[in-house]
């Protein structure tokens, strides 16, 4: 299908004095009313992962640094989370009313490994439930292994600083592989690897709460390693059981633009941001990925100042753009130039998390709806995306910023665990049950539509 803009048709005009325009008006493409139908067989999902909604997760490195003051900004700790462990069915119900045919969900390594060698059969035996369960309301299941928590005892050896890190790593998802691939339908090794390195040995904020550079990028050429090991050895497992699983990482992409357009040092600036934050670990694993999964969130507007070099880059915060109640920068397009800039690896993509955190849901409707239609475009123009989670199914603990950022499409009481759809739910609910989104859903854009 061609890929239409919503243009109505004023033709050609004359101005005051009756005299015809001097130059021609290309005539405008009639304003259309049928939905943007998407691929037939493209997947529509949520997302969750198992340290944020599940609850008692004590045998983790976030356990205990939760409950060390000054780590979480609303002072909050995960406990019990959205009892996702015992309150899947009920979750997955829901999800199936989505009109869902996938699901995105991470297994626990804590869980499934408490000590160094000790492999938990009831815990295997747990996920294998949750996973037929949803291969019983006719969900795809995409897996991913590791989803920043690590089990404590691993942490407590140096974490992926230690020499025998991607051994530990390959052995937890051997073990896996071994148990589960029966049940899963895509595998990601390793979610936001970038992210990972700059919170945990950038910034500091996730733990070990480091601040070095060099060890760093230690973390970051270890983990582009796991990966490769884990790529290769899963991909064995599904082969010599007559099974194609295809196995992936999940990539944060930023989008970047220059806040002085005619500035050659900001344009510099940007072309090496991108490689270093969406492109480094992608050049690292080449050649290990069966599909490109694109996290996408953040946009930023960015200028060179000399005086802030230790920052690498200045990012712009002055014309009171639209954020998130986390402060993050709502830009639709963005979404459009991360699936076209990602498209080069000529690879099936995914979007593996999308999404916003809004308490009173005011954003989410209207921002979902320009994400999907920015999608829709974007695979009009030539990129092979086939598929969409959104961020998230569940309110959910958000790591360093606790309870205080709402991403569910399910509102979460944390006093009585009683789930509440929220109005973007029903939005989500018609884009996925239609397969494409309806003229009528661009009233969340502002466009004028009758109801």
């Amino acid at each position: 299908m061609a890929d239409l803009l919503d243009q109505h048709d004023h033709g050609a005009g004359a101005d005051e004095d009756g005299l015809a325009y001097l130059h021609e008006v290309p005539q405008a493409r009639p304003h259309i009313h049928e939905p943007r139908v998407f691929p037939e067989g493209f997947l529509w999902g949520a997302a969750t992962s198992a340290h944020q909604v599940e609850g008692g997760n004590r045998n983790s490195d976030w356990w205990r640094w939760e409950r060390q003051p000054g780590h979480i900004y609303d002072g909050s700790v995960s406990g019990e989370a959205c009892d996702h462990y015992c309150r899947y069915e009920e979750d997955f119900d829901l999800a199936a009313e989505l009109g869902n045919n996938a699901h995105r969900l991470s297994i626990e390594w804590a869980r499934i490994e408490p000590e160094d060698g000790r492999f938990d059969p009831d815990e295997v035996l747990h996920y294998r439930r949750v996973l037929e369960s949803l291969r019983k309301r006719g969900m795809k299941t995409m897996v991913t292994l590791w989803h920043f928590t690590l089990p404590q005892w691993f942490a407590d050896q140096g974490g992926w600083e230690s020499r025998r890190a991607v051994a530990k790593f390959t052995r937890y998802a051997a073990f896996v592989a071994r148990e589960l691939s029966d049940v899963v339908d895509f595998w990601i090794t390793i979610n936001e690897p970038t992210i990972y390195c700059g919170q945990s040995y950038g910034s500091g904020a996730w733990p070990p709460g480091v601040r070095n550079q060099f060890r760093l990028a230690r973390v970051f050429l270890r983990l582009a390693r796991a990966h490769r090991e884990a790529y290769r050895l899963l991909r064995a497992e599904a082969k010599g059981a007559g099974r194609d699983i295809p196995v992936a990482f999940a990539n944060n992409i930023v989008t970047f633009e220059p806040y002085r357009s005619y500035s050659l040092a900001d344009a510099n600036f940007i072309r090496i941001a991108d490689f270093l934050y969406n492109r480094l670990f992608m050049s690292l694993t080449r050649g290990y990925h069966d599909f490109i999964g694109i996290n996408y969130y953040f946009h930023y507007r960015v200028k060179y100042v000399p005086t802030k070099m230790s920052q690498f880059f200045f990012e712009v915060h002055t014309e009171n753009r639209e954020v998130s109640d986390l402060g993050w920068e709502i830009h639709a397009p963005g979404i459009f130039e991360a699936l076209m800039s990602m498209s080069r690896y000529k690879l099936p993509i995914y979007i593996t998390e999308n999404g916003i955190a809004s308490a009173d849901d005011g954003k989410r409707p209207r921002s979902l709806v320009s994400w999907i239609k920015e999608v829709y475009h974007a695979i009009q123009a030539g990129a092979d995306v086939r598929g969409y989670f959104h961020w998230a199914l569940l309110d959910n603990f958000e790591w360093e910023k606790g309870f205080s950022g709402r991403f569910g499409l399910v509102a979460i009481d944390y006093q009585t665990q009683k789930r509440t759809p929220r109005r973007s739910f029903f939005v989500y609910q018609d884009i996925c049950r239609t397969n494409g989104l309806r003229h009528d859903l661009l009233r969340f854009m502002g466009h004028g539509v009758r109801w």
